[in-house]
């Protein structure tokens, strides 16, 4: 990958990507197929339980106006399933050897990129909870840094923490830069 729209310094390299873990993705993908099958499944019960659907005098083929419909909520559905995609994509962390570039892909054309060099950070914390958390390895990520305002940064679901943590410990050691 080219990471020249990172505009990173000279001798600047990135060591490491933090994304989300892609169990976060994959729920999304499954309540984006449960809602295509949606329709179907209310069509099934309503004529299990003989369930009269009130009678409409739609001019034409009634058939095609629904086929039409369905095509359109199935067009959405897919829209909605690219637009989890991208964001799930371009929200990433990127560890170099200097810093944190942080890319906070909030909704598809609202993107936060801030930078935390390694002798800011004053803490890092990592928070696993739950069994399906410790089994496939995710959890919360926090970095907080040294400054006047105390920012911090957050990441959902994060892939590995733990790995995540001792990367940015031993990249600050590297550096010099405070202890965590």
């Amino acid at each position: 990958m080219s990471y020249k729209q990172l505009h990173l310094e000279e001798g600047e390299s990135v060591i490491f990507e933090v994304r989300k873990h892609w169990i976060v993705f994959f729920g999304q993908a499954i309540a984006l197929l449960f809602s295509a099958l949606l329709p179907f499944i209310l069509f099934t019960i309503a004529k299990m339980f003989e369930i009269s659907l009130p009678q409409f005098d739609i001019p034409g083929n009634v058939s095609a106006l629904f086929l039409f419909l369905y095509i359109l909520w199935l067009l959405s559905l897919w829209i909605l399933f690219f637009l989890d995609w991208t964001i799930y994509y371009l929200d990433v962390w990127y560890v170099t050897e200097k810093r944190i570039i942080v890319i906070d892909q909030k909704r598809i054309f609202d993107r936060v990129v801030s930078n935390i060099r390694f002798d800011k950070i004053q803490d890092v914390t990592i928070d696993i909870h739950g069994f399906i958390s410790t089994f496939l390895g995710f959890g919360n990520i926090k970095v907080q840094t040294a400054s006047e305002d105390s920012t911090e940064f957050y990441m959902n679901s994060v892939r590995h923490p733990e790995n995540v943590r001792k990367i940015i410990f031993a990249q600050q050691n590297k550096t010099g830069g405070s202890k965590l």
